[in-house]
Protein backbone atom coordinates (compact mmCIF):
# COMPACT_ATOMS: atom_id res chain seq x y z
CA UNK A 1 0.00 0.00 0.00
CA UNK A 2 1.26 3.45 -0.92
CA UNK A 3 1.98 5.60 2.13
CA UNK A 4 0.30 8.97 2.59
CA UNK A 5 2.80 11.50 3.93
CA UNK A 6 1.53 14.71 5.56
CA UNK A 7 3.71 17.48 4.09
CA UNK A 8 4.86 19.57 7.07
CA UNK A 9 2.07 17.91 9.04
CA UNK A 10 -1.58 18.52 8.25
CA UNK A 11 -0.55 21.86 6.76
CA UNK A 12 -3.91 22.50 5.07
CA UNK A 13 -5.66 22.70 8.46
CA UNK A 14 -2.91 23.83 10.86
CA UNK A 15 0.26 25.94 10.66
CA UNK A 16 2.95 23.98 8.78
CA UNK A 17 5.74 22.34 10.79
CA UNK A 18 3.85 22.94 14.05
CA UNK A 19 3.01 20.54 16.86
CA UNK A 20 -0.65 21.21 16.04
CA UNK A 21 -0.08 20.15 12.39
CA UNK A 22 1.58 16.91 13.50
CA UNK A 23 -1.19 16.13 16.00
CA UNK A 24 -3.84 16.74 13.30
CA UNK A 25 -1.98 14.50 10.84
CA UNK A 26 -2.03 11.71 13.41
CA UNK A 27 -5.75 12.27 14.12
CA UNK A 28 -6.59 12.26 10.40
CA UNK A 29 -4.77 8.97 9.82
CA UNK A 30 -1.61 9.91 7.90
CA UNK A 31 1.00 7.16 7.68
CA UNK A 32 3.96 9.55 7.94
CA UNK A 33 4.62 13.20 8.81
CA UNK A 34 7.24 15.09 6.82
CA UNK A 35 9.04 18.05 8.33
CA UNK A 36 12.09 20.24 7.81
CA UNK A 37 15.06 20.38 10.18
CA UNK A 38 17.50 23.28 10.58
CA UNK A 39 19.84 24.53 13.28
CA UNK A 40 18.82 27.77 15.01
CA UNK A 41 21.34 30.50 15.94
CA UNK A 42 21.77 28.88 19.39
CA UNK A 43 22.73 25.55 17.82
CA UNK A 44 19.43 23.81 18.62
CA UNK A 45 17.83 21.60 15.97
CA UNK A 46 14.43 23.05 15.13
CA UNK A 47 11.60 22.16 12.78
CA UNK A 48 11.32 24.98 10.28
CA UNK A 49 11.23 25.17 6.48
CA UNK A 50 13.09 28.47 6.32
CA UNK A 51 15.94 29.63 8.54
CA UNK A 52 14.22 30.17 11.90
CA UNK A 53 13.37 33.80 12.61
CA UNK A 54 10.73 33.21 15.27
CA UNK A 55 11.41 31.95 18.78
CA UNK A 56 8.30 29.76 18.82
CA UNK A 57 9.34 27.10 16.28
CA UNK A 58 9.28 23.59 17.77
CA UNK A 59 12.53 21.81 18.45
CA UNK A 60 13.26 18.48 16.82
CA UNK A 61 13.26 16.96 20.28
CA UNK A 62 9.70 18.24 20.92
CA UNK A 63 8.43 16.90 17.59
CA UNK A 64 9.96 13.48 18.19
CA UNK A 65 8.41 13.39 21.68
CA UNK A 66 4.96 14.05 20.16
CA UNK A 67 5.28 11.69 17.18
CA UNK A 68 7.51 8.73 18.14
CA UNK A 69 5.51 5.56 18.50
CA UNK A 70 2.43 7.22 16.98
CA UNK A 71 3.45 7.94 13.38
CA UNK A 72 6.47 7.46 11.14
CA UNK A 73 8.72 10.44 10.37
CA UNK A 74 10.13 11.80 7.10
CA UNK A 75 12.94 14.00 8.40
CA UNK A 76 14.11 16.46 5.74
CA UNK A 77 17.53 17.89 6.50
CA UNK A 78 17.72 21.37 4.98
CA UNK A 79 21.45 21.97 5.54
CA UNK A 80 24.65 19.96 5.98
CA UNK A 81 26.07 19.23 9.42
CA UNK A 82 22.80 18.14 11.02
CA UNK A 83 23.14 14.42 10.36
CA UNK A 84 24.76 13.16 13.56
CA UNK A 85 22.62 15.19 15.99
CA UNK A 86 19.45 14.38 14.05
CA UNK A 87 20.16 10.66 14.03
CA UNK A 88 20.73 10.75 17.78
CA UNK A 89 17.45 12.58 18.45
CA UNK A 90 15.25 10.44 16.17
CA UNK A 91 16.85 7.08 16.99
CA UNK A 92 13.82 5.80 18.92
CA UNK A 93 11.36 6.60 16.15
CA UNK A 94 10.32 4.97 12.87
CA UNK A 95 11.90 7.35 10.35
CA UNK A 96 13.54 8.04 7.01
CA UNK A 97 15.94 10.90 6.27
CA UNK A 98 15.53 12.94 3.10
CA UNK A 99 17.41 15.91 1.67
CA UNK A 100 17.95 17.87 -1.53
CA UNK A 101 21.66 17.69 -0.71
CA UNK A 102 23.37 14.52 -1.99
CA UNK A 103 26.21 15.02 0.50
CA UNK A 104 23.73 14.99 3.40
CA UNK A 105 22.23 11.73 2.16
CA UNK A 106 25.71 10.22 1.76
CA UNK A 107 26.82 11.35 5.23
CA UNK A 108 23.65 9.95 6.80
CA UNK A 109 24.35 6.57 5.13
CA UNK A 110 27.98 6.72 6.26
CA UNK A 111 26.95 7.33 9.87
CA UNK A 112 24.05 4.86 9.86
CA UNK A 113 23.96 2.46 6.89
CA UNK A 114 20.77 0.93 8.30
CA UNK A 115 18.78 4.19 8.01
CA UNK A 116 16.64 4.56 4.89
CA UNK A 117 17.42 7.73 2.96
CA UNK A 118 15.87 9.59 0.07
CA UNK A 119 17.29 12.16 -2.31
CA UNK A 120 14.79 14.94 -3.01
CA UNK A 121 14.60 16.21 -6.58
CA UNK A 122 13.17 19.65 -7.34
CA UNK A 123 11.20 20.59 -10.44
CA UNK A 124 14.32 21.41 -12.47
CA UNK A 125 16.55 18.59 -11.19
CA UNK A 126 18.18 16.06 -13.43
CA UNK A 127 17.53 12.62 -11.97
CA UNK A 128 20.89 11.13 -10.92
CA UNK A 129 22.21 7.93 -12.43
CA UNK A 130 23.72 6.84 -9.14
CA UNK A 131 22.78 8.09 -5.68
CA UNK A 132 23.66 6.91 -2.19
CA UNK A 133 19.94 7.13 -1.39
CA UNK A 134 17.64 4.15 -0.92
CA UNK A 135 14.91 5.95 -2.87
CA UNK A 136 14.37 9.06 -4.95
CA UNK A 137 11.84 11.70 -3.94
CA UNK A 138 10.98 13.66 -7.08
CA UNK A 139 8.60 16.58 -7.35
CA UNK A 140 5.46 15.36 -9.10
CA UNK A 141 6.44 17.34 -12.24
CA UNK A 142 9.51 15.07 -12.62
CA UNK A 143 7.63 11.79 -12.34
CA UNK A 144 7.83 10.88 -16.02
CA UNK A 145 11.58 11.64 -16.13
CA UNK A 146 12.54 9.32 -13.27
CA UNK A 147 13.16 5.72 -14.25
CA UNK A 148 12.68 2.71 -12.01
CA UNK A 149 13.26 2.31 -8.32
CA UNK A 150 11.22 3.26 -5.29
CA UNK A 151 9.75 6.79 -5.30
CA UNK A 152 8.36 9.19 -2.71
CA UNK A 153 6.54 11.74 -4.88
CA UNK A 154 5.87 15.29 -3.64
CA UNK A 155 3.79 17.57 -3.38
CA UNK A 156 0.63 16.01 -4.78
CA UNK A 157 -2.69 17.78 -4.14
CA UNK A 158 -4.61 16.91 -7.33
CA UNK A 159 -7.18 14.11 -7.21
CA UNK A 160 -6.46 12.84 -10.73
CA UNK A 161 -2.71 12.70 -10.07
CA UNK A 162 -3.27 11.03 -6.68
CA UNK A 163 -5.33 8.30 -8.39
CA UNK A 164 -2.54 7.77 -10.93
CA UNK A 165 0.16 7.58 -8.28
CA UNK A 166 -1.73 5.15 -6.06
CA UNK A 167 -1.80 2.78 -9.07
CA UNK A 168 1.89 3.24 -9.97
CA UNK A 169 3.97 0.33 -8.57
CA UNK A 170 7.09 2.54 -8.34
CA UNK A 171 5.42 4.94 -5.90
CA UNK A 172 5.96 3.93 -2.28
CA UNK A 173 4.73 7.22 -0.83
CA UNK A 174 2.81 10.33 -1.82
CA UNK A 175 3.62 13.56 0.00
CA UNK A 176 0.63 15.90 0.16
CA UNK A 177 -0.67 19.14 1.64
CA UNK A 178 -4.25 17.87 1.24
CA UNK A 179 -4.17 14.96 3.63
CA UNK A 180 -7.91 14.41 3.74
CA UNK A 181 -8.16 14.25 -0.07
CA UNK A 182 -5.22 11.85 -0.38
CA UNK A 183 -6.58 9.53 2.28
CA UNK A 184 -10.05 9.54 0.67
CA UNK A 185 -8.61 8.79 -2.78
CA UNK A 186 -6.41 5.99 -1.44
CA UNK A 187 -9.29 4.67 0.73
Amino acid sequence: MTLVVAHRGASAVAPENSIEAFERAIELGADVVEFDVRRDPDGVLVVSHDPPSRPDVPTLEQVVAVCAGRIALDVELKEPGLEEDTLRLVSGADFVVTSFLAEVVAETKRLRPDVRTGLLLGREATPPRDAAADFLAPHVDLLDRVAGGELYVWTVNDETMLRRLFRDPRVAAVVTDDLELALAVRG
